[in-house]
């Protein structure tokens, strides 16, 4: 025997709405009819399709309420102004079965701005089927009545807000807490602040310091020189051989010698003057890379590389204690801001990296500097180039103020920035580092280190559905706004504090690290 499915009162959703709304309910009716689920069309339950002259309207609702498998309310200010009540009491017999929705029947549907809802609905998560919104939120709709995993209405606990009591189109609901359900299924890429490298230099290079800058001890153990001395000698060779701009290759000591990405088999090579020619070996850097203690030595080495090029783009590398990896924009020479320009994404911009900053009298308390701490990291098996924007703070444009006052400054006008803000100082530093199309790519000794000028980033397949902008596209539209609002907020704390001391006093604190420098092997190379 065959039993259809009228037989079987089941309807996948039961329409609660106006009369007035009867137009728009039909065609949101035909729109979930005409989609299949389980092998059949997906069935609705409407008034005005199911109750036939003569029958107990009382009866039919009853009916319909008890045997759709979800509760849809249908929100328009004419469903909360009905005089009738039937729309009240329909859906307090909805809330009545489950006064929380934990079981996610009920669903919120926004057809018009309503003025006014009903504080026990205010909890639920809407549907928005408003105007352009429309067709995106039956899609939304029929993934809840097709089961389709993780997609059944959300519960928050929330007010809708507007400023004048609506609610507003580009608002769902304020104070969100999630309270039970499950998050939308939606893709979100979460941008962060690595570089990924995508580029690693081929080889490593190893030699013995040449035995005639090396002494024997009282034990008859061989004595190496100094790395300052070794760098020494690397220099007064390139003079006597007069080459224009004398410059310390990078290498590190190793073991009885030196590792470096320079071909130590060039004959012409910076480092020929102090290795032993017989006693170098070639090493891929895969092989550095899969022993951690020579990762680290590999990491030191592209931070060295790392450190050169930022000098190259004339920046200046802060030698303070602790902060060897940090780098700031210097000041002019007419003492005036110095304002560069760059490209966020399609719009050129100016940005000021470096500025007195003056009392009420017009007398510089000290400079304000851009700056960001640039520094090589290996995570999850891969490599990256950190980048922490920050401000530097100089008292004559060179020397670099510290202590705990100085910090706790720079630390208030930085947590004031949020997302958009943060994006723009990492696009602007990796914009800046890249200088033309392509990678940043750095030279490190003889070969290349590459890394892509756009940050990684965490694609996360939850969130809250339509709740999204493309920061990238806000950054290019609107990048000297954020550039003036950084400088004014700045600005701003900068009043109150002077307000609240004559001058910005000199401080002999011990630094407080902003970043704390674990790494053994980390060397500072500014020749």
């Amino acid at each position: 025997m065959t039993i259809s499915i009228q037989n079987q009162k089941i309807k996948d959703i039961f329409l609660s709405h106006s009369s007035a709304d009867n137009d728009f309910v039909s065609k949101l009716a035909v729109d979930i009819e005409a989609n299949k689920f389980e092998g059949r069309n997906l069935l609705t339950w409407v008034d005005e399709a199911e109750i036939k002259g003569g029958e107990s309207i009382p009866g039919k609702v009853n009916f319909g309420l008890e045997d759709s498998r979800f509760f849809g309310i249908v929100m328009t200010p004419d469903y909360f102004n009905s005089q009738s009540g039937w729309t009240d009491a329909e859906w307090h017999s909805a809330l009545h079965l489950d006064p929380d929705n934990r079981d996610g029947r009920i669903i919120s549907l926004l057809a018009k701005d309503c003025p006014y809802i009903p504080i026990l609905l205010r909890q639920f998560r809407m549907i928005d089927l408003r105007g352009k919104l429309y067709n995106r939120g039956v899609r939304e709709l029929l993934a809840i009545l097709q089961n389709e995993p993780l997609h059944r209405p959300l519960i928050y606990k929330g007010q809708l807000i507007s400023s004048n009591g609506r609610i507003d189109r580009q608002t769902y609901l304020a104070e969100r807490s999630a309270v039970e359900g499950d998050p939308d299924i939606t893709e979100e890429n979460l941008s962060c602040n690595l570089l990924p490298i995508i580029g690693l230099p081929h080889f490593l290079y190893t030699a013995s310091i040449s035995n005639k800058y090396c002494k024997l001890n009282k034990n008859g153990k061989k004595s190496l020189p100094s790395k300052q001395k070794l760098k020494n000698i690397i220099k007064e060779d390139q003079l006597q051989k007069k080459i224009e701009k004398p410059y310390t290759p990078i290498f590190r000591m190793y073991k009885d010698g030196i590792v470096t990405f320079h071909d130590l088999e060039n004959t012409e090579g910076p480092l020929k003057i102090i290795i032993d020619e017989n006693n170098i070996e070639i090493a891929p850097v895969k092989e550095w890379i899969q022993d951690g203690e020579r990762r680290k030595i590999l990491i030191s080495l592209l931070n060295m590389s790392i450190s050169r090029y930022a000098i190259r783009k004339g920046l200046v590398a802060d030698n303070t204690k602790g902060k060897s990896s940090r780098f700031y924009f210097p000041v002019v020479e007419n003492g005036k801001p110095n304002i560069i320009e760059w490209k966020p994404t399609n719009k050129r911009a100016q940005r000021t990296v470096s500025k007195p900053c003056i009392d009420n009298n017009g007398t510089v308390l000290f400079w304000r500097h851009q700056a960001a701490y640039l520094k090589i990291l290996f995570l999850a098996n891969k490599f990256y180039m950190q980048i922490i924007p920050t401000i530097a703070l100089t008292d004559d444009g060179s020397k670099i103020k510290t202590g705990s006052k100085t910090t706790s400054k720079v630390n208030k006008w930085l947590g004031r920035e949020r997302n958009l803000q943060i994006l723009y100082h990492i696009r602007f530093w990796s914009v800046f580092l890249k200088g033309k199309a392509g990678p940043i790519s750095i030279l490190t000794g003889d070969q290349r280190l590459e890394i892509s000028p756009t940050p990684a980033y965490v694609k996360e397949t939850f969130g809250v559905l339509n709740d999204q902008f493309n920061l990238m596209d806000k950054l290019n539209e609107e990048a000297e706004l954020i550039d003036e609002e950084i400088e004014d907020t700045i600005d701003e704390e900068l009043e109150k504090e002077l307000n609240e001391e004559d001058e910005i006093e000199p401080e002999e604190d011990e630094v407080l690290e902003i970043i704390e420098e674990t790494d053994e092997y980390k060397e500072k190379e500014y020749d």
